[in-house]
């Protein structure tokens, strides 16, 4: 494991976990009453407790086929945690580029994730992909 400046090794194993886009291991590092509280697009619910989230992933990430793929990460570290900005891509059963991005912050206790917040755009089509790249102004890609 590459040492982030900083983070602690807590962070550095989020960081790491999220990167690879391992979840299973991320959920490893989480209390076994662990808060969940996702807000995306139009909705917002909380789930307490590893299996509940574990198995939230499971749901989420069906769809990918196992093929999701962290393609941007950026991290900062916090006092009791880390905050990690993220880009996911996929391609769906029928072929076609799907990605989306989120914010997560991890509040901790120095030895396991307490908290996990996640801020998510929702998935992307590959229509969505192309409209942005040719008509959001944007100062970097």
């Amino acid at each position: 494991m590459t040492a982030v400046v900083g983070a602690g090794v807590l962070a550095e194993r989020i960081i790491e976990r999220m990167q690879a886009g391992d979840f299973d291991g991320l959920v490893a590092l989480y209390r076994a009453d662990v808060v969940f509280d996702a807000n995306v697009p139009s909705w917002r619910y909380q789930l307490q407790g590893r299996e509940a989230v574990a198995e939230q992933f499971r749901e989420e990430l069906a769809p990918t086929a196992g093929g999701a793929r962290v393609s941007a990460l950026r991290w900062h570290a916090i006092d009791a945690g880390v905050v990690v900005e993220d880009e996911v891509r996929f391609t769906d059963a029928g072929g076609e580029e799907r990605l989306w991005r989120e914010v997560h912050l991890f509040h901790t206790d120095g030895e396991a994730v307490t908290e996990h917040v996640v801020y998510c755009t929702g998935v992307w089509d590959a229509a969505t992909i192309a409209r942005h790249a040719v008509e959001a102004p944007m100062v970097r890609r």
